[in-house]
């Protein structure tokens, strides 16, 4: 077996690409929105088609990496990924840039779902989450450096510069995966495996069936909604709204998201004081106090020094709550990991995708649509985080 320790950084990596492809060129909406002849709000599609791709991907690459292996797959999605990126480098039409970022988030879906199944694959649950947590504490340097790298590339060599940037890391991931990642699914190499899999749609079944997997799921979906739909509107917030330059709206976003590595750093030692399901509680009530204070703040145009700092709180719970719903969605299930993490993957980014897309509807220069949403997500994560600790106390 390879060095572990390094298949979790290229794990890493492969979220990091997921990172990077949305927060990377938000610094350059304005000038994109120039160069295609269109408006911002055409160039915010592009991240909904982006969310688009990567669910629908999720559910091809989750199973083909339960029947074919999960090497050969990530080879296959990086590939995709790395495609569109080259193709968008070279675009200026609007609806080809829709039509790639598709596409390179229909690649770049494989590296998560992927991801995911590996480290079920390795460790048992209470040891992924922790895992979970390092590949959390890694990739989420992305959100921190990738604003500031975009308006760096933007001054200096154009909009499209973060696109042949994103190329390079997909090719560097790529000899990596080829290089240090081992084939953990060991049920490709059994001889009678087509004899006694089970069918796809009895995995199915069985996986949509689980208490565990549903409530986890739901609560990482709404809170992977919650994060998304404050990173897509965050330009308009800070640049709009509060006037901001791109340079500074750069940093305030630096800032926000170190929450998340913060997160991930203390939520392993939060686990040994503390039951995962009671952490999973406490984590969604912090998310919906600081959502509800956000409306508070924003209603009375308060200073945006309190709106920056619910922002953080926000995302400081939701980065807590990455790791310990994956690991109590994925670890139930000894066979079909890779479809359960497919449909983890899926319902993440559907429920990401029609909520943005609601918040973008209602717009009418205003966050309150924004704060509201957040709101109302927080209260579906704290149900679902309530009927998890309910089950484990009644089950001690």
């Amino acid at each position: 077996m390879k060095n572990l320790n390094i298949v979790v950084f290229i794990l890493a990596l492969l979220n990091t690409l997921e990172s990077l492809s949305i927060d990377l060129y938000l610094p350059a909406f304005p000038s994109m929105a120039q160069i295609f002849n269109t408006d911002i709000g055409h160039i915010q599609i592009s991240i909904s088609v982006f969310f688009a791709g990567f669910a629908f991907g999720q559910l091809l690459w989750g199973p083909l990496s339960d029947k074919k292996g999960r090497k050969p797959m990530l080879y296959c999605g990086l590939l995709l990924f790395i495609v569109g990126a080259t193709a968008i480098f070279f675009t200026s039409d609007i609806y080809v840039l829709w039509a790639m970022r598709f596409l390179q988030a229909f690649g770049g879906s494989a590296g998560i779902v992927i991801g995911r199944a590996i480290v079920i694959d390795l460790y048992d649950k209470q040891k992924s989450v922790t895992i979970f947590s390092q590949q959390s504490q890694i990739s989420g340097i992305a959100p921190i450096v990738a604003p500031l790298l975009g308006s760096v590339f933007l001054k200096f060599w154009g909009w499209n510069s973060s696109f042949a940037f994103l190329v390079i890391m997909g090719i560097i991931t790529l000899f990596m995966v080829y290089q240090y990642v081992p084939e953990t699914n060991a049920k490709i190499n059994l001889p009678d495996q087509i004899e006694n899999e089970k069918g796809l749609k009895d995995q199915l079944k069985m996986i949509i069936t689980n208490k565990d997997f549903i409530n986890s799921t739901m609560i990482g979906s709404v809170a992977f909604a919650s994060l998304i739909i404050y990173i897509s509107n965050a330009p308009f917030l800070f640049m709009k709204i509060h006037g901001f330059s791109s340079g500074v709206f750069s940093f305030i976003f630096a800032f926000n998201s170190l929450a998340l590595i913060t997160a991930a750093y203390i939520t392993p030692k939060l686990i040994k004081r503390i039951s995962n399901a009671k952490l999973l509680l406490i984590a969604t009530l912090v998310l919906l106090c600081t959502c509800v204070l956000h409306i508070l703040i924003a209603a009375g145009n308060l200073s945006v020094g309190l709106e920056i700092a619910m922002l953080y709180v926000s995302l400081l719970a939701i980065g807590i709550l990455f790791p310990l719903t994956s690991a109590y969605a994925l670890s139930p299930f000894k066979e079909g990991r890779g479809t359960a993490a497919a449909l983890l993957g899926f319902m993440q980014l559907m429920v990401t995708f029609l909520m943005s897309a609601l918040v973008g509807f209602l717009e009418a220069d205003s966050i309150m649509p924004m704060v509201v949403a957040r709101t109302g997500i927080a209260v579906i994560a704290v149900w679902f985080g309530y009927r998890i600790f309910k089950t484990q106390k009644s089950a001690v």
